[in-house]
């Protein structure tokens, strides 16, 4: 776990308010732990060209990601200052890291589930699932007001591979992604994403279950908002 508070200023677009209330909005961001598509790929490199798709769907924690994402709970327990708001990507790999790594915070603070913080269009394992799939797997808690009910809201038909999502597309979402979260009237969120994501909004690579603090601000995104 790292906690790197920049002392550089924050840095918008989008007038003085926007610029004031980033100097003091908290992100924890968090990576989803170890899952089945992270062992398939550490074996067989997507780059090469005899690669083939394991059609893992939407893909699970294996049970080491779920006993990283149970350790982090000790450290979530404490953190300063504490989430007022848990946002997480509706890919199931992500949902349930959050709900191990923060279990204290399902009945205190208000849980959404953001679209635009799903990992890029890729593989199998970026599919996502319906919302009524997701509701009668125990994450009934979450809101999902940001999706419609009926929509595939990770870009595809389930069960179906697409092609890599356009770079332009991505980077747009990350945009929309930071505006959202510069729009909350919570002043401490927590997200719990994806590499891909991550790598984006902070220019570096997190390790599964890796938990990072900063300002929303010093987001490499930010200065698009």
């Amino acid at each position: 776990m790292s906690s790197p508070f920049s002392s550089s200023p924050p840095r918008a677009t989008g007038g003085e308010e926007v610029v004031a209330r980033a100097a003091t909005k908290v992100i924890h961001l968090v990576r989803h732990g170890q899952t089945e598509m992270n062992v398939y790929l550490g074996e067989n490199h997507w780059a090469d060209p005899n690669f083939k798709d394991p059609l893992l769907w939407d893909t699970r924690l294996t049970p080491r990601g779920q006993q990283q994402a149970q350790s982090l709970s000790i450290v979530t327990s404490t953190l300063s200052p504490r989430p007022e708001v848990v946002a997480v990507s509706p890919l199931t790999r992500a949902m349930h890291t959050a709900q191990l790594a923060f279990p204290s915070y399902q009945s205190e603070v208000r849980w959404v589930a953001q679209p635009d913080a799903r990992e890029r269009l890729f593989h199998s394992s970026d599919i996502g699932r319906p919302v009524d799939e997701l509701r009668g797997d125990g994450y009934h808690f979450v809101d999902y007001s940001l999706i419609e009910e009926e929509e595939t809201w990770w870009g595809g038909d389930p069960y179906v591979l697409k092609p890599l999502e356009p770079e332009e597309s991505f980077k747009g979402r990350m945009v929309n992604l930071t505006r959202w979260l510069a729009s909350l009237d919570e002043d401490c969120v927590a997200l719990v994403c994806h590499w891909g994501v991550l790598y984006h909004l902070t220019d570096r690579q997190f390790a599964n279950c890796e938990l990072m603090t900063m300002r929303l601000g010093d987001l490499t995104t930010f200065k698009e908002v």
